[in-house]
């Protein structure tokens, strides 16, 4: 029915629908069908809203400059506009090639559609060549489903196989790994250090040999946007490094527990930068400290500050936990202290790391090495020897 506002006559839906009904054919076809040259990649099945999208694609491209109520759902959308009258053989062909990478169901629907329910042939008949990249598209399906079937079997078994190797490394005891770890000398001779009177009074600290190790290795990244591995340097320029490689030592100690001690040239602790780490052969930390003389650490080196012990011109001494025995791991199992990691980082311009570092560790087969211990009281002046004629003065705090 119509209705007369305003002076003005307004179609109905009903009369909406015979206007563009009757117009639908007034388009002329001029040329190739309009989707004739539509050539979908080969490729695996589309979802349901995937075919859904393509198959919407085709009917807006089929339907050209024609006014279309708008649909969300293809069917809905070629049913109200009429857009199956659109389909002839160029159209068909053109949908059967879209049709291979539909899923099972939406080319039952459509077929059943465009055949006006005969299913057979419903795309009209398909060339030798079409057949062809259907059964070839069907292989590579099947290929690909088996290739992921092996691939979710072969997880499942090396997780079955990871489950049951860490059950038992976890059932298993440990191995003894107490003759590489690090310890006092006080332990090893299983000496009674009292009230700790043996700290305040006694031997000036002279290192052990074995245990003495010169920070040499290089570790410097520039700065940038690029990968991390892209910026890693394996040398930098002279004058680049405030020390040279090798200027510094670095040593254990026991004095009240567990010191590391370094010696370096004239000066060099007075901005100096020191993170050292107690280590498991696994590198699991077991304590990590940090040493900074002013504000020479760069920005990216954290940890917690270290209480200073011995400090001079040329020898920086400060605590560290070197646990004796075999420590629990809160992650299960257990460790020992075995290695002492020290690096001197620099805060300089265009690097975003730049340190020297050394790992202080019981050398292989040697045998019981221990941790020297020395004396002395706060404000007294000790000689630290390194040996090899390395010796510096520090005043203890």
């Amino acid at each position: 029915m119509s209705d007369t506002t305003g002076g003005q006559i307004e179609k109905s839906d009903s009369e909406e629908s015979r206007d563009r009904r009757g117009s639908f054919f007034r388009f002329r076809k001029e040329g190739d069908s309009p989707v004739a040259h539509l050539d979908p990649e080969v490729g695996p099945r589309w979802t349901q809203s995937e075919a859904d999208q393509e198959i919407r694609q085709f009917l807006v491209q089929l339907a050209g400059d024609r006014v279309l109520l708008q649909f969300d759902d293809p069917i809905q959308l070629a049913q109200e506009n009429d857009l199956l009258l659109l389909f002839g053989p160029e159209e068909e062909e053109a949908f059967a090639r879209l049709a291979l990478r539909f899923p099972e169901e939406t080319v039952a629907t459509w077929a059943t559609l465009l055949a006006g329910g005969d299913r057979s042939e419903a795309f009209g008949p398909r060339s030798r060549a079409e057949r062809r990249d259907e059964a070839s598209i069907e292989r590579s399906l099947k290929l690909g489903f088996r290739r992921r079937a092996l691939t979710v079997f072969g997880l499942f078994l090396l997780l079955i196989f990871g489950f049951f190797g860490v059950r038992r490394a976890l059932q298993e005891q440990p191995v003894d790994r107490s003759e590489r770890a690090l310890r006092f000398e006080s332990v090893l001779a299983n000496q009674d250090l009292g009230d700790g009177e043996v700290f305040l009074s006694g031997r000036s600290p002279e290192a052990e040999p074995k245990l003495v190790v010169a920070l040499d290795r290089l570790v410097a990244v520039a700065t940038g946007d690029g990968l991390l591995e892209d910026r890693v340097q394996l040398s930098v320029s002279e004058g680049v490094l405030p020390l040279s490689r090798g200027s510094v030592f670095a040593t254990v100690f026991e004095h009240g527990g567990g010191q590391v001690a370094l010696l370096g040239p004239p000066g060099w602790t007075e901005s100096a930068c020191v993170r050292a780490s107690v280590v498991t052969y696994l590198l699991r930390p077991l304590d990590v400290v940090l040493y900074e003389s002013g504000d020479a650490c760069p920005a990216s080196v954290v940890g917690p500050n270290t209480r200073l012990t011995c400090v001079g011109s040329q020898v920086l001494i400060f605590a560290i936990e070197i646990p004796q025995g075999e420590v629990e791991l809160v992650e299960g199992g257990i460790g020992w202290a075995e290695a002492v990691r020290v690096g001197i980082e620099f805060s300089v311009p265009g690097w975003e790391v730049l340190s020297l570092r050394g790992t202080i560790a019981v050398p292989i087969d040697d045998g019981e090495v221990g941790i020297p211990i020395f004396g002395g009281r706060s404000g007294e002046e000790l000689l630290v020897d390194f040996g090899d004629q390395r010796t510096g003065i520090c005043t203890m705090t």
